[in-house]
């Protein structure tokens, strides 16, 4: 899967302007990532996808990152979001879902708003609006988060529905400094009904209590949700900035560094100094979501649930290394000469997307240091999502 991304390399760097301007990844694009089975990564055998181990997966998603930030981000998240259809509902649910060949889904766990109520058979959704909703230009069906309420009225819990795009509305009001071409549009709905057997309480997945039980036997479908989906957000910016540090140290073989004698910056101490700093924070974010894909295997496999520790561990890694990855970008830009500035900069693109993906409130290095360091005291965790 790393081999077949990595051939889309130049294709998906020269499409990276339009795809910018469109604000959501081109339709050939799409084709290109189905015809390379980008999309069945984690879609079990048994649906006809490739259920690819954890580090195989890494490495794809991590190569598309070289070439672009949007599609590697786009492609993590309509993945994960497949990946928590397929582990959240029954056979039945999933059976329908797969049949038709359009299975790719989006998803977002918390609303802005929403106003449901209690019928017959399920709810209905009387109106709602999530935002940040990636890659639902491209997906069949949408994962929303949603409040559980009584026949009273009264709320008892939260919830994801799986509901199709074509019940939605699209507000196609993204438009970002950086990962342009995700289309993370905010979507609403009014008046949808969400049958019982589509509709997971948040609180039976977070203790990885998963309603498909014919892929129990698959640790894949048994890793617990949060840590995972944290560790998914980190493989594409390592990707980008493993782009950025080449095209840093291309490019210092061949500029100067003006109003000094240097005349080619890669003879420059500082320039050494910079690589040296940027490559080691670089490697140790690798590091840490390689150790942390060990931690989240090693459970699936002899399936045993982690505790929260371990857990808030994982999640602390994601965060750790979302730091580290900016750090090490924004290094690299800072060296990089007044050309950064244009727009069209390989190195600004990277940044931006870099930037934009680092403020993703699940890999908020405040938080997620404050969770493990509490877990590491003894003490209760700021967070049920742990």
């Amino acid at each position: 899967m790393a081999a077949a991304a990595a051939s889309l390399l130049p294709t998906l760097q020269a499409r990276a302007s339009e795809s910018d301007e469109l604000t959501k990844l081109l339709h050939a694009t799409i084709v290109d990532l189905e015809e390379a089975r980008l999309f069945d990564m984690l879609v079990p055998m048994q649906y006809g996808g490739i259920q690819c181990s954890l580090p195989s997966y890494f490495e794809a998603t991590m190569e598309l990152g070289r070439g672009d930030g949007s599609v590697a981000w786009t492609v993590a998240l309509l993945s994960a979001s497949t990946w928590m259809m397929t582990t959240f509902f029954p056979e039945h649910v999933l059976d329908e879902v797969f049949s038709g060949g359009k299975f790719r889904t989006a998803g977002v766990l918390a609303p802005q708003k929403v106003k449901t109520r209690r019928i017959d058979g399920g709810i209905m959704i009387e109106e709602g609006s999530w935002s940040f909703n990636t890659g639902v230009y491209h997906a069949h069906w949408d994962l929303l988060g949603v409040p559980i309420v009584d026949e009273a009225g009264q709320s008892i819990g939260n919830a994801s529905a799986l509901v199709p795009v074509s019940q939605i509305a699209l507000s196609h009001d993204w438009d970002a400094i950086g990962l342009r071409a995700t289309g993370s549009t905010s979507v609403t709905a009014k008046d949808v009904f969400v049958p019982n057997e589509r509709i997971v309480p948040l609180s039976r997945v977070l203790s990885e209590d998963y309603a498909s039980a014919h892929l129990r036997h698959e640790p894949l479908y048994r890793l617990p949700l949060v840590p995972f989906l944290a560790t998914n957000l980190v493989f594409p910016t390592l990707g980008m900035a493993k782009t950025a540090l080449e095209l840093f140290l291309k490019k210092a073989r061949h500029r100067s560094i003006p109003y000094t004698f240097y005349q080619k910056q890669d003879e420059a101490a500082v320039t050494h100094l910079r690589a040296g700093e940027a490559s080691a924070k670089i490697e140790a974010a690798e590091l840490m979501l390689r150790h942390s894909m060990e931690m989240l295997e090693s459970a699936a496999s002899s399936n045993v649930k982690m505790t929260t520790a371990q857990r808030a561990h994982i999640w602390r890694n994601a965060g750790a290394a979302n730091r580290l990855i900016w750090e090490a970008v924004d290094l690299l830009a800072w060296a990089s000469g007044a050309s950064f500035v244009h727009d069209k900069n390989a190195m600004s693109r990277i940044w931006r997307d870099v930037r934009v993906a680092s403020l993703h409130g699940g890999l908020n290095p405040d938080t997620t240091m404050e969770i493990f360091g509490a877990a590491l005291l003894g003490k209760r965790p700021n967070s049920s999502l742990v």
